[in-house]
């Protein structure tokens, strides 16, 4: 398994323990003012915050916070603005690795995210150093649990979707960007529980990792980034094979 579709899989089955480490409201948060921020506080209008505020729903987070995450988004009330900026490097194996986060302190984040590379054997790398060997699509992640492949192919298609990977774990549901939000709502129609909505990088091509060590010593790299508070994303073009990630598992 390669890529996003896979470090999705390893993702999903660690899903509680963030939430347990309390970071996963203010993830959420800034992922609320981003997207009032860049498409108006008004849900009806803007499907970015509308699934921005359903994630924060499921996550149980208190309604006070998610409406003052939307006023302050929107600059309706003072502070710092939250910006999405995206940084590019390189993991253990020579893996090219995408970075989407949300700050108001892009001086201080990038310090941070350049010392998580240089303590798991990465490198941070500079703008345009990677990004080409990614392409920007809609990413659905629909938990596989309730649902088959047979089923999952077939509704997806039929809602207007790219292309469709199957796991254990997670089914993933690829748009183009343009289309993301209108294909979840129509899957949605269609009786399927959409788990995340959301643009993303998907890799155009893959670095096989055969090295356990280097397979391991990535994934904590990977690990230590989704860890961030201030990461919302992490995407890489690993191809790790299913009896390396048996070994170090």
């Amino acid at each position: 398994m390669a890529g996003h579709s896979h470090w999705a899989q390893i993702k999903h089955k660690k899903a509680k323990v963030d939430a347990q480490k309390g970071k996963l409201f203010s993830k959420l948060a800034k992922e609320i003012m981003i997207a009032s921020r860049l498409g108006g506080p008004n849900p009806d209008h803007n499907p970015r915050l509308r699934q921005a505020i359903e994630r924060a729903k499921k996550a149980k987070m208190p309604a006070e916070k998610i409406e003052y995450a939307i006023k302050k988004g929107a600059g309706l009330i003072e502070g710092e603005a939250i910006e999405e900026v995206v940084y590019e490097g390189y993991g253990p194996g020579g893996v090219a690795i995408m970075v989407v986060a949300q700050t108001d302190n892009k001086n201080r984040t990038v310090a941070e995210i350049r010392n998580i590379f240089n303590k798991q054997g990465g490198k941070l790398g500079t703008s345009g150093s990677v990004s080409f060997l990614f392409e920007r699509k809609g990413v659905i992640e629909v938990p596989a649990e309730g649902i088959d492949e047979e089923a999952i192919l077939e509704k997806a298609l039929e809602a207007g979707a790219e292309d469709v990977v199957t796991g254990e774990a997670v089914h993933i549901v690829y748009t183009n960007p343009e289309d993301l939000y209108e294909v979840k709502e129509n899957l949605e129609k269609l009786g399927v529980n959409v788990e995340k909505a959301e643009i993303s990088y998907i890799p155009t091509t893959t670095v096989r990792v055969e090295n356990p060590e280097e397979a391991q010593k990535l994934l904590k790299l990977l690990t230590a980034l989704e860890e961030h508070d201030d990461v919302s994303q992490v995407i890489s073009n690993f191809d790790i094979p299913r009896e390396i990630m048996a070994k170090i598992s």
